[in-house]
């Protein structure tokens, strides 16, 4: 196969999955096919309640709320304040992008680059606008970004091959060539291991079941379908029956009599089979309902074990995007080699701490028990309100230092 045979394999591959992914991605915004389907009458109300996102955001937040840290496992400090002075251009939210991207689909793509200021960047791409063509271990081979210019109506699209080089195409036309300065393709593939993993998957069936039992109690209320006006003694025709409807107005001869007949719809049952719906959705993606009346017990342990098989997912699904910010470090220290500055990523630990209810005296009182046996940076990264350990460190021994210049004597002297 060639290299153009190749690349239109890869395209035609991208155009057969976008259908559904662009499903994936609507789901995630509440645009769900149930808007596109008539219920009992053809302007039936329909109420969406989105499970879906609801629960990608509560993964999003739960690992991301608290920022990811970094630690060196020599103690090396220069390349901790590297990684925070090379990269503090970059949105604060980019990691939780880029996780939503991930649980949204089960597949992102973050792209590097230089950008027109030499500062390293990363793009975050998705399913919707990218591909990837990988070995066998999964190493990008070729990667394409499809993309398209405002005010312009043509479809682009930049090839990056490992050489370093750049293909620009436009409507399939070759337009330019580019090069970049990284190793291999400077792409990192963060995919489940199957699809089937996607909060979509597990429960598309039941989020659809659930808002079409909602929407037909919203319809059935909205438009009085629950009721039938019975009028005995009386003829009525049909402007008769609209100004009734217009005006609310209704005039009986002596003997004519009207009443309703209402249909009687168990409200119990209804409640039930939406509870069983909404339970059947939280147990699958492993969530709590956080609605739920709380036992009379709500120390940070008792609520942190109602929440340990949502943290088996969440933190199975921060592993995968873990492979992505490591070869994230990987590429920043090939940019920073450029400049002649030196590190290596095995020496990297990244830290993540749940957002979820922490018992800081506990916390404080392990580490004091534990005196000399850790250091002071693994101690102050137990704490989730220190973004970076090294740099905190740096900041007690600046204060210290300003201290010890202080002479107290002649404080005193003035006193």
């Amino acid at each position: 196969m060639t290299e153009s045979e190749l690349n239109k394999s890869i395209i035609a591959d991208y155009n057969a999955q976008l259908p559904y992914y662009e499903v994936m991605q609507r789901y995630y915004i509440g645009d769900h096919d149930l808007l596109y389907f008539q219920l009992t009458q053809p302007k039936d109300q329909i109420a969406i309640e989105n499970f879906v996102s609801k629960f990608i955001d509560e993964e999003v937040n739960y690992c991301l709320n608290n920022p990811i840290s970094y630690v060196s496992k020599s103690g090396n400090t220069d390349m901790i304040k590297a990684i925070d002075t090379y990269l503090y251009h970059w949105k604060t939210n980019h990691n939780a992008i880029m996780m939503q991207n991930f649980e949204t689909f089960g597949k992102c793509y973050n792209l590097s680059y230089i950008d027109a200021k030499g500062r390293f960047c990363e793009r975050l791409l998705t399913p919707l606008n990218a591909i990837a063509y990988c070995d066998s271990d999964n190493v990008p081979q070729r990667f394409i970004h499809f993309y398209t210019k405002k005010y312009d109506n043509d479809r682009y699209y930049d090839i990056y091959y490992p050489d370093g080089c750049i293909e620009i195409y436009r409507n399939d036309g070759l337009i330019d060539t580019k090069t970049h300065p990284f190793k291999g393709v400077p792409v990192s593939v963060c995919e489940m291991n199957n699809v089937s993993e996607t909060i979509f998957s597990k429960i598309r069936t039941l989020q659809d079941a659930y808002n079409r039992i909602l929407s037909d109690q919203v319809a059935i209320i909205d438009s009085y379908k629950n009721a039938y006006l019975i009028m005995t003694g009386v003829s009525i025709d049909d402007a008769t029956a609209e100004m009734l409807r217009s005006k609310g107005l209704l005039a009986l001869p002596e003997k004519g009599e009207a009443k309703w007949l209402m249909k009687d719809m168990n409200a119990t049952y209804i409640e039930n089979m939406l509870s069983i719906l909404r339970n059947a959705m939280f147990s699958a993606t492993n969530h709590i309902d956080g609605n739920e009346k709380l036992q009379s017990n709500t120390s940070s342990l008792a609520i942190r074990s109602r929440l340990i098989f949502l943290e088996q997912r969440s933190k199975a699904m921060y592993d995968y995007i873990s492979d992505a910010i490591y070869d994230r470090l990987e590429r920043l220290f090939e940019y920073l080699k450029l400049k002649n500055i030196e590190f290596d990523v095995s020496d990297i630990k990244i830290n993540f701490t749940p957002s979820i209810p922490v018992d800081l005296a506990t916390t404080v009182n392990v580490i004091s028990q534990l005196g000399d046996k850790i250091s002071n940076e693994t101690a102050l990264s137990l704490l989730n309100f220190i973004e970076s350990p090294i740099l905190e460190m740096e900041k007690i021994k600046k204060e210290r230092a300003d201290l010890e210049q202080i002479d107290l004597d002649k404080i005193n002297g003035n006193a």
